[in-house]
């Protein structure tokens, strides 16, 4: 039974979905009231078989006719004519009614009949004033006064009406009238009312509609703006990082052959003392220059979001030490005194980013040590805060006794590219990123970099970062010389550059290897098909005619080549590695993606190279 109910609302709310809802209230009042009507009607014509009142065809067609208008104006609700609906409820059962008085035989009850009569004009008036258009409710009342005048004229003349009765039935044409004049006056107010507050709720739903679709135009034109700024910005973005990958390779090339250089000079034996100065000039100038771009690197790295924090158990202590031993030849040049002190209930052992924590500890100590004055002091505290089961808060605390810095240069510490004022950077030097990488890093471990300072007095760098307590010691390395012994090796170096390759045949002699140079990738593969082979292949990455990558493509597809001979197969399985001046995460993805075995980033310093072909000098077949 539910259903052709629920079927029925959702036609009308389909037909009235874009009306207001005081409109879809109407229509779903008015389908009620027809429906009302429609069983109203079998149940009346029941009464009359079991009741047999006189007259009956004349009922029976009052209930038809009743019927037949809730019929038709349930069809116009469907319809969404809903105006049509209420004029046709109203029209047809008020005429149907009162057209039927004029043909009803001499009445045996009047006073009832017309009682009757009036309950049922009030109820199609109310019908009327709700649903009806105002002319057709004009021409409804007007009926109803007009039949209720002509049948009070029409009963007193057939004598049928004496005594109380006819007091009754003047008191009810008097009385009956004017209540019809109220309820139509009191009907009419209201429907006004509410055909008045329909209207101005349609007129704000209208006005808001308009903004709504104003401001989703706004707010579409915003993202439309916001996309395409965002989309500038990434490439913009990609652009930067292309350019600083483009000047990182551009400038660690020239650099390798200037590092690279200074560190075979520094090597040698004949130098005169002035030699020997002017080559650890050039030497610590390039390893100035390297750290400044590596730097920069960094920094564009971390506004990019690509730089990622590593996991592995290191030992705090040796870490502070080296870290105080890599600056305590510049403190000593500049006459400060460099100490530091443990707490005593340190982890032996903890877990963490060690590479990255040395690095803002070398920047906060070298930092301090530039500007402190001959004769002062630097020290670095190492405690602990909120011991936990799993992990502790190390607080690291650097202490000088330098220029200090006022209120508005700490405002401004950490920005990048900053420093106190441009005489800061004449007088000590720097780039001004080295805080802003810092506290950067900091964030990234979960910690927070604050500073203290007074001019004239000092400054107090201090930070704390989680680091959970490793179960085991990291794996000790390995602290030979790695330039004790030469290695013995027959290389084939594959680089473009002429200086480079200059560079990287005197280091390969330094290291006791033979080696076979050659100017490409190409070159490369043709000189492979010849003997002797080589033990280990140097691939440089940025060559012109062949690159790197697709040469070592080419070399490892040899190896599942039918045709290939067995030269090519045994040189198939060759180590490579891989030597760029580009040093991204995603290049070296790309060179063990290409089937090369290690990355080496230019410039490449000596122990780097004796390290990594060691690494596979145990993996070599023995020659023939």
């Amino acid at each position: 039974m539910l259903n052709p109910v629920a079927s029925l609302w959702e036609r009308i709310d389909s037909a009235y979905r874009d009306q207001a809802y005081f409109v879809q209230l109407k229509a779903r009042l008015l389908a009620v009231i027809s429906g009302l009507f429609l069983i109203f009607v079998p149940l009346n014509l029941l009464k009359i078989w079991w009741v047999q009142p006189p007259h009956p065809g004349y009922r029976i067609t009052f209930n038809v006719a009743m019927a037949s208008a809730a019929l038709v104006a349930m069809f116009w609700v469907r319809q969404g004519h809903l105006i049509r609906a209420g004029n046709s409820l109203a029209m047809l059962t008020i005429l149907s009614v009162h057209a039927l008085m004029l043909f009803v035989p001499p009445y045996q009850e009047p006073v009832a009949t017309v009682f009757q009569l009036y309950v049922f004009d009030v109820i199609y008036l109310i019908i009327s004033l709700v649903f009806a258009s105002l002319p057709v409710t004009l021409g409804i009342l007007a009926v109803i006064v007009t039949s209720h005048l002509w049948i009070h004229q029409f009963l007193p003349t057939n004598g049928v009406i004496d005594g109380s009765l006819e007091f009754t039935a003047a008191t009810l044409l008097r009385d009956g009238l004017i209540a019809i004049g109220f309820i139509f006056a009191l009907g009419f107010a209201v429907s006004k009312m509410i055909r008045v507050s329909n209207r101005h709720s349609e007129q704000a739903l209208r006005e808001t509609r308009a903004q709504n679709e104003q401001l989703e135009r706004r707010v579409a034109e915003r993202t439309r703006d916001l996309e395409t700024a965002m989309q500038r910005a990434h490439q913009a973005s990609n652009a930067k990082t292309e350019f600083l990958a483009n000047m990182s390779h551009e400038i660690r090339t020239p650099l390798n052959g200037i590092i690279a250089s200074s560190e075979l000079l520094l090597r040698r034996t004949d130098l005169p003392p002035a030699g020997i100065e002017h080559a650890r000039l050039v030497s610590e100038s390039g390893d100035l220059l390297l750290k400044l771009l590596g730097d920069i690197l960094d920094f564009s790295k971390i506004e990019a979001g690509e730089l990622s924090l590593e996991s592995h158990p290191f030992a705090l202590p040796p870490l502070v030490a080296d870290s105080i031993s890599l600056l305590a030849e510049r403190a000593a040049e500049g006459d400060v005194l460099l100490e530091f002190t443990l707490a005593p209930d340190l982890p032996p052992y903890l877990e963490g980013d060690s590479f990255r924590l040395r690095q803002v500890l070398l920047n906060l100590i070298s930092n301090a040590i530039k500007f402190t004055p001959a004769g002062g002091k630097v020290l670095l505290t190492v405690t602990t805060d909120e011991p936990t089961d799993e992990s502790t808060r190390i607080r690291f605390k650097v202490m000088d006794s330098g220029i200090g810095m006022d209120a508005a240069t700490l405002k401004r510490i950490f920005q990048r590219f900053s420093q106190a004022d441009s005489s800061t950077t004449r007088r000590f030097g720097g780039t001004g990123l080295g805080l802003a990488i810092s506290s950067r890093l900091v964030d990234l471990m979960g910690g927070r970099i604050e500073v203290e300072s007074t001019p004239g007095q000092g400054s107090t760098f201090q930070f704390s970062v989680p680091l959970a307590v490793a179960e085991a010691s990291p794996e000790k390395t390995d602290t030979r010389s790695p330039l004790s012994t030469a290695l013995g090796l027959h290389v084939m170096a594959v680089e473009d550059n002429p200086v480079n390759r200059k560079i990287l045949g005197a280091q390969l002699e330094e290291l006791g290897c033979t080696y076979t140079i050659v100017e490409d990738g190409k070159a490369a593969l043709e000189a492979l098909e010849h003997p002797p082979l080589p033990e280990v292949i140097l691939m440089d990455c940025h060559m012109p005619r062949m690159d790197g990558w697709e040469a070592t493509r080419h070399l490892r597809a040899w190896a599942t080549d039918q045709a290939a001979t067995a030269r090519k197969r045994r040189a198939a399985a060759l180590p490579v590695i891989a030597l760029t001046a580009a040093t991204r995460a995603d290049e070296q993805a790309r060179c063990l993606e290409a089937g090369m075995n290690d990355f080496l980033a230019k410039p490449v310093k000596l122990t780097d190279l004796h390290r990594s072909l060691e690494k596979f000098a145990p993996l070599l077949p023995p020659e023939t």
